[in-house]
């Protein structure tokens, strides 16, 4: 991840196809390979406000975690891990965002 290159743009394509193998590898434990979580328990991604609003609310919470739930930090990710699932989370199920993040979005969030 150390040589990842931040400024380099990738597809929707791309970063939905690696977003998927972020997920599952970090988020579908909680929010299910569905999107639709667990009720009362872990939020549904499919169709929320979070996934379908403005990205940098998706990405604050994707990095920081929310508090007073369970939703944990995930800044040890990579800038390509992040804007990947960002990325797939907001045009997977039934999210209709249509847009993408890029590396180099993440990056300058984290400054």
């Amino acid at each position: 991840a150390a040589t990842e290159d931040v400024n380099k743009v990738f597809t929707a394509e791309e970063l939905k196809a690696e977003g998927e193998k972020v997920y599952a590898a970090n988020c579908v434990a909680c929010h299910q390979a569905n999107g639709q979580g667990i009720p009362g328990t872990f939020a549904a991604l499919d169709g929320s406000k979070i996934a379908n609003g403005p990205k940098a609310g998706h990405v604050d919470i994707v990095m920081n975690g929310k508090t007073g739930t369970a939703m944990a930090a995930f800044k040890h990710l990579s800038d390509v891990q992040i804007a990947a699932v960002v990325t797939y989370e907001r045009n997977a199920w039934g999210n209709t965002a249509g847009d993408v993040v890029q590396p180099s979005e993440i990056n300058q969030f984290r400054k």
